[in-house]
């Protein structure tokens, strides 16, 4: 049996035992802040944690292929049609505080929000991800990070659907994070609440002002208003990957729908309907540059989904 089939007896049974909404009409170029990806057979939205656990459960019985996304702000996806099921969480939203500094976070929150609310609450170390676009799964993922601080800092727990079906939880040594990278990158499984640990603000430390000037500088610096997936490379412990591109003469550069930011050029923007091809041989051949000029092998930040 193959995987529209099988996909199809999948959605019936989400369906039938109402465990959420499928959408059946998107592509990655609708869900993705670059704009750029093929068709997705199944895009799936469980309303409740209870939901996910149990069709993830089916999923894994019938070894049926699925992606986990949240805004789709780091991630570039192929053109190709793609026969598999797309999770997406943000159902999975529940803040509850536990103690007087301590949050369970769901996977599917908004960053910014997430970030804003506790700000005005008077929490502080929570700033730097109201300029992390995404959610919190995501960012955990991502280890994401932001003016020095990265999810590291406030990390203490992670809830997880591991590749078997069961809901585990790792304390923050065991998640190995290092410089925009977890444990989760590889191991299979889903990401589904966060145990977060910040500080009460004092006075002096003025959340709401610091998330004001993160903003600000933001916008100042990085291009928002355009089809791209964030910074493109990781920096490096002596280089910043955006000075690389730059000394190799690529800002403001354009080929087939692709310009590479005048403001910040660690951005690759979609300019107009560019394709996922186009984008990887432009990447390839800034990293091939910088290793030849430089020795430098820039490293890629995006998730590629061939």
């Amino acid at each position: 049996m193959n995987n529209k089939i099988k996909i199809s007896k999948f959605i019936e049974y989400i369906n039938n035992n109402h465990l959420g909404v499928i959408d059946t009409t998107l592509s990655f170029k609708d869900i993705t802040t670059i704009k750029i990806g093929g068709k997705i057979l199944c895009y799936y939205l469980p309303r409740t944690l209870d939901d996910l656990v149990i069709s993830f459960k089916y999923i894994l019985k019938e070894h049926l292929p699925y992606y986990v996304i949240g805004k789709g702000s780091n991630l570039l996806a192929s053109d190709r049609d793609f026969d598999i099921i797309v999770i997406n969480l943000k159902n999975l939203c529940k803040v509850i505080q536990v103690d007087t500094n301590k949050f369970i976070v769901g996977a599917g929150i908004n960053n910014a929000n997430f970030a804003y609310q506790l700000a005005k609450a008077g929490f502080t170390d929570i700033e730097f991800l109201s300029i992390i676009p995404g959610t919190i799964g995501g960012a955990v993922y991502m280890n994401a990070g932001a003016y020095g601080s990265s999810m590291e800092n406030i990390i203490k727990e992670v809830t997880y659907l591991t590749d078997s079906g069961s809901l585990i939880t790792l304390n923050k040594d065991e998640i190995e994070f290092s410089y925009r990278n977890s444990i989760f990158q590889k191991n299979k499984g889903i990401i589904t609440s966060v145990l977060l640990e910040i500080t009460k603000a004092n006075p002096k430390d003025l959340p709401l002002e610091k998330i004001h000037t993160f903003k600000v500088r933001k916008k100042e610096t990085q291009p928002l208003s355009v089809a791209s997936a964030g910074s493109t490379f990781k920096n490096g412990k002596d280089y910043n990957a955006w000075k690389i591109i730059d000394e190799l003469g690529y800002r403001g550069y354009s080929e087939k729908g692709i310009m590479i930011s005048k403001m910040h050029t660690n951005y690759l923007i979609n300019l107009k309907d560019a394709k996922y091809d186009d984008m990887i041989n432009l990447i390839n051949k800034i990293k091939k540059e910088a290793k030849i000029k430089y020795n430098i092998d820039l490293e890629c930040e995006w998730e590629i989904l061939e």
